[in-house]
């Protein structure tokens, strides 16, 4: 590999959490890429924080990936307030594990995946090495990583800290100390300062979108060096047969929802328009009402049109084959989404998309080329865009023609691994 000579890489992953444990988005792509990496040849160790994890089972070797899995101490989800927001970005005993594993494995590059949960720090222990981090969401600047305010208006930034406030002191037991909202902004605004002092010297940043991008260049974070790379989709996942059972639809056509059933995703909206329409159709919403059951429930409160399913979660394997009884999938989000793994994962298996004009989705889904767009929020817009899907075949036919998929997972890993090469040649120069 030039820069590095042509031998494969040792390269390092730092990631919150990862399958097969965890299987959100950012987990799912992690795992994709380091698979990807690992079949063109390259060593791929991956580490992050687990907690309940016998020793034995810390360094393990799963699907060719090696995974090094720092322990957690079983009172972290008791903790008070505020140790577990120091420990969102900082926790001196995975700091200490981490550098044994640098000294361990002695990677020749880090790609850093996410490092909230784990502790910020991690990006200057490996200052000796080349670095690109991969921008998922906000966190780097919002300590909520999601740019929502508890009133569930999109949030303009922190504004050194004071908008963190709200957020802060969104609990009833916590809204007394909005009173102080000068000394309780105090550990935000250090916490963002910290931060944005430890990414000025990542080598490369990835974005997923160009908004995302934008987003962080608004905040005053190093425009030249943060590059935007479409997410790939690993089509060997969509594609292959896992033997998961999934129920096909009561009727054509097949509406569906597919991710968490967090408010901000907006899956309340897509009820709204559904009970709206009396045409034949049937609706499904993919996704764990155990995350947040309050909001689950609310939704099947909600839900008054009878062709309306909650199907639960759905496994990650098991997409592809729900993938092929879907006529449309709706994303109908209320918040800055940067780059939705699930809409990649749709135009993959040639399904159309109506989301929501909003943050990275208008990137995503082109109006009437390989989807709808609709007002975020605005359930009246988004259930006369599904009549007319559903009352007009042809329409949905056309938008299918329309889609062009991304790059795949193998194309994807392949065009970072030209990053790695770049960084990794100016590194050594």
């Amino acid at each position: 590999m030039p820069g590095i000579g042509d031998r494969s890489m040792r390269i390092a992953f730092t990631i919150h959490k990862f399958p097969p444990e965890s299987l959100g988005g950012t987990e799912i792509y992690a795992w994709s890429l380091a698979r990807g990496l690992t079949a063109a040849g390259h060593e791929v160790h991956v580490f992050y924080p687990l907690a309940g994890t016998p020793p034995e089972e810390r360094q393990v070797v799963h699907e060719g990936l090696h995974l090094w899995r720092a322990p957690l101490p079983a009172t972290r989800a008791s903790e008070n307030p505020a140790a577990q927001y120091w420990h969102t970005f900082r926790d001196a005993a995975i700091e200490k594990d981490f550098a044994h594993f640098l000294a361990e494995t002695k990677p020749d590059l880090v790609h850093l995946q996410h490092v909230q949960g784990v502790s910020a720090r991690l990006i200057s222990l490996a200052r000796h090495l080349p670095r690109v981090m991969t921008l998922h969401d906000y966190w780097y600047f919002c300590a909520n990583s999601q740019l929502i305010r508890p009133d569930r208006q999109v949030c303009g930034g922190p504004r050194a800290g004071w908008s963190c406030v709200d957020c802060a002191t969104a609990r009833a037991d916590l809204q007394p100390l909005r009173a102080l909202r000068p000394l309780v902004a105090l550990p935000f605004a250090y916490r963002n300062t910290y931060l944005r002092g430890l990414l000025r010297s990542i080598d490369l940043f990835i974005a997923p979108s160009y908004f995302l991008r934008q987003q962080y260049v608004g905040q005053g974070f190093p425009g030249d060096r943060i590059r935007v790379l479409e997410n790939g989709v690993d089509l060997e996942r969509l594609r292959a047969e896992s033997g998961a059972v999934v129920e096909p639809p009561p009727l054509r056509p097949h509406i569906a929802f597919i991710g968490s059933l967090a408010w901000q995703k907006g899956v309340h909206v897509l009820i709204k328009a559904f009970n709206q329409i009396s045409e034949q159709a049937a609706l499904t919403i993919y996704g764990s009402e155990k995350v947040f059951p309050e909001y689950a429930q609310e939704l099947r409160q909600l839900a008054a049109n009878p062709t309306i399913r909650f199907a639960g979660a759905l496994n990650h394997r098991a997409v592809g084959k729900a993938l092929q009884t879907i006529d449309c999938l709706v994303v109908p989000s209320v918040w800055y989404e940067n780059s939705p793994l699930v809409i990649q994962e749709a135009f993959a298996m040639s399904v159309p998309v109506v989301a929501s004009r909003l943050g990275a989705l208008e990137e995503k889904v082109q109006e009437g080329v390989n989807g709808r767009l609709f007002a975020p929020g605005d359930d009246r817009e988004l259930a006369r865009i599904l009549r007319q899907l559903i009352g007009q075949p042809q329409q949905l036919a056309s938008l299918r023609q329309g889609i062009r998929p991304g790059p795949d997972m193998w194309q994807h890993s392949q065009m970072v691994e030209a990053l790695y090469r770049e960084i990794s040649g100016a590194k050594l120069a």
